[in-house]
């Protein structure tokens, strides 16, 4: 990538520092207010002080955006938008309105008239004109040990110098290569930290206490990613098992013989770093729960301000789903993945503990997405 960025940049050299839209067209449609959802902001997402996360959101934002390139062009339904007017005056404006008023109702209040605002042009279900599928992705605690024993034996690993596909891995190909992380006790959390894209590990130490690691993101081996839920599918897996939880259940306590055949038809793979802080998302920001969302930069510019409309577990059964609330929150495009493609599909970022996994492993909800800019 920094080859192709070098390459541009002496393209727009030789131009006269034209600088060209990136985004797709049509992927967005301007709405009037009266447009918008009929909700009312969510004071409640997971039990925390929504409108405290959602200012410190925007101020990490902010801080990136002060420091990117603020004449890089993004279009919105044919409006060629600046970085300083997507992220930067955008993001001042609602610091503004946050620092003024008591709740994030109050601040939505505001957004309608004074903000423009843009719909994401899903895909049309029924019942659900230009819908969104909203899936979600959270922050990991796996237990570990640095030094492989009888049950700990499954390496995390670092990032090796030259490619290998995710077979040759299993099979051994980065062993003994001074690569190694940690290990853990199952084969299916590392994989399952993987497509989050970040994690804690949780080191059991000889004197029998813990010790938390944050790792974040440290590349992949090139290879294409390919849904584990969607192999499951074609093998006619019963759908029960396609969430976060029946993978578990299913290739750890029913069918452990069973997971290199399905997990190595994904031959992506993804590698770690230890850090101090984290888990970063593609914008170079830390990410924060129920504010942060991934999307595909082709069709949304990360540090834009969204409104999700959909909807998120309010009772649970075990690690069971019992009931389902329609909820409306701001939240900021901080981050990529690998599965979040096109226009239609964006994945909510929901932190650690019990309820962020639980929603993470059973959201494929619909509903809208709006995009909003100070005129």
């Amino acid at each position: 990538m920094k080859g192709c960025s070098l390459f541009l940049g002496i393209l727009l050299f030789f131009m006269g520092g034209v600088s060209f839209a990136q985004g797709v067209p049509g992927s967005m449609s301007k709405v009037l207010p009266a447009e918008l959802p009929p909700l009312s902001i969510d004071e409640a997402t997971m039990g925390t002080d929504s409108k405290t996360a959602f200012q410190s959101a925007l101020q990490k934002q902010l801080d990136r955006c002060l420091i990117q390139d603020s004449s890089v062009v993004y279009d919105f339904s044919g409006k060629k938008v600046t970085r300083k007017k997507w992220c930067t005056d955008t993001v001042k404006w609602f610091l503004n309105k946050l620092s003024v008023t008591s709740t994030l109702a109050e601040v939505f209040t505001a957004a309608k008239s004074e903000l423009e605002w843009y719909r994401s042009n899903g895909k049309d279900v029924p019942g659900n004109p230009n819908g969104i599928l909203y899936t979600g992705y959270y922050h990991p605690l796996i237990k570990a040990k640095r030094t492989p024993d009888a049950y700990y034996r499954f390496p995390i690993y670092k990032a090796p110098k030259g490619k290998f596909s995710r077979e040759q891995i299993v099979a051994g190909a980065l062993k003994a290569k001074g690569l190694e992380i940690a290990y853990a006790s199952n084969p299916v959390d590392p994989f399952l930290m993987e497509v989050q894209g970040s994690g804690a590990l949780m080191i059991q130490n000889e004197d029998g206490t813990e010790t938390r690691v944050l790792v974040n993101f440290g590349g992949t081996n090139g290879f294409p990613y390919t849904s584990l839920g969607k192999v499951m599918r074609q093998a006619g897996i019963s759908e029960d098992y396609i969430s976060l939880q029946g993978i578990r259940k299913y290739f750890i306590d029913e069918h452990p013989d069973q997971w290199e055949k399905f997990s190595n038809q994904n031959q992506s793979y993804v590698f770690f770093v230890e850090a101090s802080t984290g888990p970063f998302g593609s914008a170079g920001v830390i990410l924060t729960p129920a504010h942060s969302i991934a999307v595909d930069t082709r069709f949304f510019p990360l540090g834009a301000i969204a409104l999700v409309q959909s909807e998120r577990p309010v009772n649970q059964t075990g690690s069971f789903v019992d009931a389902w609330k329609p909820f409306m929150q701001f939240m900021i495009a901080q981050d990529t993945g690998g599965a979040i493609k096109g226009q239609a599909h964006v994945d909510i970022y929901w932190g650690s503990g019990e309820y962020a996994e639980l929603v993470a492993g059973h959201s494929k909800q619909i509903g809208q997405l709006f995009f909003c800019l100070v005129p």
